[in-house]
């Protein structure tokens, strides 16, 4: 309790909001680019109201509900018990995890799990397809499966197609989504996933605010796109390699 408290008493950039945080004590709305310290209580507008904060260390924490608000639908809460430690993904840069190449080269169960992973997938934008190959896709279709509310529902792509507008989401994606693969009759499951989506503009903000906080100056050059890149993974999981860098390259673009 005396960590959790003392670190409420660090102050903190906002990075990037989704819904709707009140601290109580002022009565504000949390808004990106603000700096503040956390010894209040937060009202949030629902169970998937997210930030992401950076402290004077450099270190990132989600402030979000934890899942034991989930159980009484708990929309008040100290402000020391939503924050937590982003957890760091190097192995999403390195790794097979969003290659394109994977998929475009032969779709299987295992290169689309390889694909997807396990964690978190995130598109950038309304909607994406997948790179899969003209061939792949005549013969597959992509299945994604999740519960909403106590209803089943499914989604087919014939064509690869991952639509935000067609999706039933759950603020900005779906916790638990389960990834199939169907051959004709033959349906083969491939991962079960947290499927998310961010705008665009919303994450040009994001690096706006996060290299504001950390007193880069926004290049285009290497250390910069580590600087994003790796932003990018830890906060949102697995994105497509290729639409991240041309993500990444259209906001330094933008000088």
């Amino acid at each position: 309790m005396l960590l959790l408290t003392a670190a409420t008493a660090q102050t903190y950039d906002i990075i990037s909001t989704s819904g709707t945080i009140i601290d109580r004590r002022s009565g504000r709305e949390l808004q990106v680019g603000d700096n503040i310290n956390f010894q209040t209580e937060l009202q949030f507008s629902s169970l998937h109201d997210r930030a992401v904060l950076m402290n004077s260390e450099k270190a990132k924490y989600f402030l979000e509900l934890p899942r034991s608000s989930f159980i009484d639908a708990q929309f008040t809460i100290a402000s020391y018990l939503a924050l937590s430690p982003v957890r760091s993904r190097p192995a999403l840069i390195t790794g097979t995890r969003g290659n394109p190449a994977l998929i475009a080269n032969g779709l299987s169960q295992q290169t689309l799990r390889e694909y997807f992973a396990i964690d978190t997938f995130t598109i950038i934008g309304n909607r994406f397809r997948l790179p899969v190959s003209r061939a792949d896709a005549e013969i597959f279709d992509l299945l994604l499966r999740y519960v909403d509310g106590n209803k089943v529902e499914e989604y087919v792509s014939s064509d690869f197609y991952i639509v935000k507008s067609d999706l039933i989401l759950q603020g900005n994606g779906i916790r638990e989504c389960f990834v199939m693969l169907r051959d004709g009759d033959n349906v083969v499951p491939v991962t079960q996933l947290s499927l998310f989506f961010v705008d665009r503009e919303q994450l040009f903000r994001e690096f706006d605010s996060l290299l504001n906080a950390l007193n880069h100056r926004k290049e285009n050059n290497n250390t910069t796109r580590e600087i994003l890149r790796q932003y990018s993974v830890d906060v949102y999981g697995v994105i497509d390699r290729a639409v991240l860098e041309t993500t990444i390259s259209d906001y330094l673009d933008l000088m």
